[in-house]
């Protein structure tokens, strides 16, 4: 009997075949055999639709126009990333310290003075998209907002605040059950650690009240407390390091950093609602974070507010932001013992898929040891993970990081200027590192020496930077920057009356008419 291999069959087969694949099985096919990746190369619908995962776009299929057309629109818009300029443009008021948000597409969201909600839509040339501002009006938000966050693709808002019971016919209580009073010095804390997340029918808040530190999730459509979990700071004199920022990966992982680790969470929902919240005081799975010799402190954070979909998709674009997010980007904010004033910022790149196959194997007991070690309490030991991935420094702050596919955005100030730094996870990614994690025990001085193991170099393929001058920066004062993926960057700023104000820096190519 003849055999037959998977390269005999006709070509059309083999693309129909592909098209099933995602972008990562993809890669792995073009490494195959010569004939694959010319195949894959030589398909126009294959290659867009390859090329659009991993810049973290999805088609519109009401679209018309043909394929080969909407690659080229995709590849102006990498060409974009890859040559952007930043372009210094208006200033708005900034009117509360983390009562904003943004949400895929270029919009920008925060809590105004009359106790409404404006809304920014940031241009970009390159999507064709045009700025746009509207608000919702006082009359409709009675209610001390303290944090935001959106899904446009849902229409749906999440604002939380204090002593607000919704009478609105399209309005839910998440109630916390009236568990938590409000403190004195309720609006310091807010700069501390309060987010919400959205994630599908999910939303989370993270807050810390009388030192006790909580993450609860709510179904958003129906009000459900689902799942809770606290964590009680022993020392009040203790810096509050538990649960400073917290993020969703999908709608069942959930991560929470803390001082020296990140929590990996997986939300397993019951079949039935008894109407009391699952109590999870433990994570399943900690990422262990690697801490620096000779380090004073470090602030871990999961910078990504950028989740949800787009609204009101235009038939006549080809593509739109996608919620996926192939990579987490880990912030780190350190300085020297001694030292507070030489801030740096470290960023790591961590793909979701990894994360996932931790938390997969700490439930399964399954574990791989010519890979990455789960210990027995869950435990995934830095030095097991953090030399595999690429990381990035800068000094100074503030600085602020978002990802799109496979395509991170990372944002700082350095002196007295801004800086935009573009990275293609594609090409810097997934090296293995020369070192024998068995017969260098020693690792960590190699990860100190230099800051040479895995760190990306700026010239590197697949990375891009761009500078501006900055506002300039009020020392000892939290500030933020915003990154908005190919639209803009927001730089929080006083101006010369004290007031606060948000510059806007917008993205373009460094070839184009706006830069």
């Amino acid at each position: 009997m003849a055999t037959h291999i998977i390269t005999d069959l006709p070509v059309e087969l083999l693309v129909m075949i592909f098209f099933f694949l995602d972008a990562r099985d993809l890669i792995n096919c073009k490494q195959v055999c010569q004939m694959f990746l010319q195949l894959i190369r030589d398909s126009t619908v294959l290659q867009y639709f390859y090329e659009l995962e991993l810049a973290g776009m999805a088609d519109e299929p009401l679209c018309p126009l043909p394929y080969a057309e909407r690659l080229r629109k995709l590849r102006s818009l990498q060409h974009m990333r890859r040559t952007a300029e930043l372009v210094p443009g208006t200033s708005f008021p900034q009117w509360t310290a983390l009562a904003w948000t943004t949400a895929p597409g270029g919009l920008f969201a925060q809590a105004n003075k009359e106790g409404g909600i404006d809304f920014i839509q940031l241009p970009s040339a390159v999507l064709g998209v045009s700025e746009r501002r509207w608000s919702i009006h006082s009359e409709s938000l009675e209610m001390e907002m303290e944090t935001m966050c959106m899904d446009p693709s849902q229409d749906v808002v999440v604002v939380t605040g204090w002593d607000r019971v919704p009478d609105g016919p399209h309005e839910i209580n998440l109630s916390d059950a009236g568990r938590y009073d409000e403190k004195d010095d309720v609006e310091e804390n807010r700069r501390e650690g309060r987010q919400t997340r959205l994630e599908g029918d999910y939303v989370a808040h993270l807050g810390s009240w009388n030192h006790e530190h909580a993450v609860l999730v709510w179904d958003w459509k129906t009000g459900d407390l689902l799942w809770e979990s606290i964590h009680l700071q022993k020392d009040p004199k203790e810096p509050e390091h538990k649960y400073n920022s917290f993020d969703f990966i999908d709608s069942r992982h959930l991560l929470a950093t803390e001082e020296k680790g990140i929590d990996i969470f997986v939300l397993d929902r019951p079949s039935t609602y008894t109407g009391v919240p699952a109590f999870i005081r433990g994570a399943l799975c900690l990422w262990d974070y690697p801490m620096r010799e000779g380090q004073a402190f470090t602030w871990n954070q999961l910078m990504s507010t950028h989740k949800g979909g787009c609204s009101q998709r235009n038939p006549a674009h080809p593509f739109y932001s996608s919620p996926q997010r192939g990579l987490v980007a880990v912030v780190c904010l350190g300085a020297p013992e001694n030292d507070g004033t030489d801030i740096w910022t470290e960023v790591i790149l961590v793909p979701t898929s990894m994360i996932r196959e931790w938390a997969q194997r700490t439930q399964t007991g399954v574990q791989d040891d010519d890979t990455f070690r789960v210990g027995s309490i869950g435990l995934v030991d830095w030095a097991q993970w953090a030399p595999y991935y690429p990381r990035m420094f800068r000094n100074g702050r503030p600085f602020s990081a978002e990802v799109q596919g496979m395509h991170a955005t990372f944002a700082n100030v350095e002196g007295e200027e801004l800086v935009l730094d573009h990275i293609d996870y594609t090409a810097v990614g997934g090296k293995e590192v020369g070192y024998d994690f068995d017969s260098n025990p020693d690792r960590g001085d190699e990860w100190d020496a230099g800051n040479e193991l895995c760190v990306i170099p700026e010239d590197s393929e697949g990375v891009h930077s761009a500078y501006a001058e900055a506002q300039p920066i009020v020392e000892h004062i939290p500030q933020y920057l915003v990154i908005l993926p190919d639209y803009a960057i927001l730089q929080e700023y006083q101006d010369d009356d004290g007031d606060h104000q948000w510059q806007i820096f917008h993205i373009a190519a460094s070839d184009s008419d706006d830069s």
